[in-house]
This record gives C-alpha cells, structure tokens and sequence, in this order.
C-alpha cells in the first residue's frame, strides 16, 4: 500500500484536473473534465468526489494522505476560503471545510499560480532559487512573486498580478478596462484577436504557433510581438522586484522557442540594467502539469 500519495486538484476556470501525486512530485494517474456551463459550487463538489472515487478504483494500492487545490481566482488559505473568481461567480466559498467533511482528508488550498510558483521551487527549475517570479501565460495572464522561498500576496492579496501591467497604450482594450494591459495583449485569446485583425482568419493560438513553425510571416510576426510585450512587462517588473530568475509557464508558453529572443530582448531593454544583469528568463520545468503539480506542492512538508 502506497501511503506518501497526494490527491491533487487542479480547479480551472473551465476544467478540473485530478490526480494522484507521490511526494517525488511523479504522478501516478489523472482524471479530467471539461466543467459545464454556468457551473456551481455544488458541481464542482460532485466532479471532485467522483474524479477521487475513480482514482482510487483505478489504484487499489494508494491511500492518499492529504489533498492539496489550486483556485482560479482569490483564496484565503488561512480561513480555507475561495473567496471570489469573477469568470464563475463563485465566492464566499469554505472548500477547505466542505471537501473536508467529504474526502476525510486534510485539505490545502491556494490561489492557482501561487502554487505554481511553488511548486517550480519543490519539483522545478527553482530548486536552488529563494527569489523569483513566476508567469503563466494561457486565457489570461498572472504572476507571483517569491521572495525568500515563500510568495508574497502584497497588503491586500493582489501582489504580481502582471497581468494588468500596461505594454501597450494604444491596443486592446483588457477586462479591466485598461488599454494594453500585458493579458489584453498577449494571452491565447489576444494572440488570435490580433492574428485576425492582420489577416482576418480566425485561429487559435495553438493553431498560430504551428503556422509560425511551418514558416508562416504572419504568424512569426504575431509570436514575435508577444514575446515583445511579455519581455516588456518583465523588464518593468525587474526594476522594481530585482529577482534572480523569471519562470515563465502557462498554454501560450509551449510556443517559448517562438519568442524566447524577443522576450530577452524586450527584457534588456525595458529593465534597469545595471542591478539586474544576472537576472534569467527560464521556462517552466512542470509544463503542462504545473496547475497539478502546484496543487500538490501545497501539501510540502504538511
């Protein structure tokens, strides 16, 4: 019987991730589902308890210890609160409690790209790295800052939202009601919006970045701006936070190759030279599992 196992969650804006994880960070198994629309708390619950039930058929020989969760959106992992995600709807929401009574196992939460950030120290390419910042790149765009080997949430819980800082003034307007903010301009969605407006097809990212790989000018020239705009808010970023190294991750960072040059370049430029010359821009070690491996980072040493 396998005792060192975590049960991870990885709730997304539009997804959950299970799955069993040991305390090397190598994952055993994993379930996913797209949620429904105009999900709830309650569908949430039932995906979880389902997704746990089915791990746990499929892997008689696991006994999850603890469970750790990411949440896309605020949390209060002290109180064990998801406190609001504006996409959902869902706020004010015990999970901690709730899922507790439900699994029979301790239960750690946190904010999604806290974890992340986290979990790049514990299973990534920050093992030997007290000060970083962490950056995903996927629907949206977010940050944390880890200073001393622990994030920093800032005074009010809104510390390295990246996000929101402004790369272009005269583009896009962003949900928060800025123009150009970094998410406005250079997350998936924005990839596709501007590749549509140069040409007037409508693509995914996704399907952008394999036009770019197959030499397509257009394409190049859409990756290389973003990497131009992600290297710009980092750069800016460093004058003021002074970190050793820029983890970036996220579904629009499987095209790292396609812009890496220009993230550099912008980067250089932007930021204030002189105390950030050794500063590096890495991409993630946990690719596409790092909301999953995030999940179970927060149960370390728990």
């Amino acid at each position: 019987m396998k005792n060192n196992v975590i049960f991870a969650c990885d709730i997304g804006g539009s997804k959950l991730l299970c799955g069993f994880v040991d305390d090397n960070g190598k994952i055993i198994d994993t379930q996913k589902a797209i949620f429904p629309q105009n999900y709830t708390i309650e569908t949430i619950e039932e995906y979880i308890i389902d997704f746990y039930n089915k791990l746990k058929l499929r892997n008689p020989e696991c006994s999850p210890y603890v469970c750790g969760m990411t949440i896309p959106g605020l949390a209060d992992a002290k109180k064990g609160m998801w406190v609001y995600a504006c996409f959902s709807g869902i706020g004010n929401y015990p999970i901690v409690e709730r899922m507790g009574k439900k699994l029979q196992l301790p239960i750690y939460i946190e904010n999604d790209v806290n974890a992340c950030a986290l979990a790049e120290k514990v299973y990534g390419v920050c093992n030997d790295c007290e000060n970083y910042f962490w950056m995903t790149v996927s629907n949206g765009v977010g940050g944390a800052i880890v200073i001393n080997g622990e994030v920093y949430g800032g005074a009010f819980g809104g510390a390295g939202e990246i996000g929101h800082v402004v790369v272009d003034e005269n583009s896009l307007i962003c949900p928060c009601g800025h123009h150009g903010c970094v998410e406005a301009v250079a997350a998936g969605p924005a990839i596709s919006t501007r590749y549509e407006m140069m040409t007037g097809k409508k693509m995914t990212s996704a399907e952008i970045s394999l036009l770019a790989r197959n030499g397509e000018k257009d394409a190049i020239e859409i990756f290389e701006k973003t990497g131009e705009y992600i290297g710009k808010a980092l750069g800016k970023a460093a004058s003021f936070l002074n970190l050793e190294r820029y983890v970036l991750g996220g579904g629009v960072m499987q095209s790292f190759d396609l812009m890496e040059y220009k993230i550099n370049e912008a980067f250089r430029k932007e930021a204030f030279a002189s105390p950030n010359k050794d500063a590096v821009i890495v991409q993630t070690g946990l690719k596409y599992e790092a909301g999953l491996l995030g999940a179970a980072a927060l149960t370390y040493n728990k």
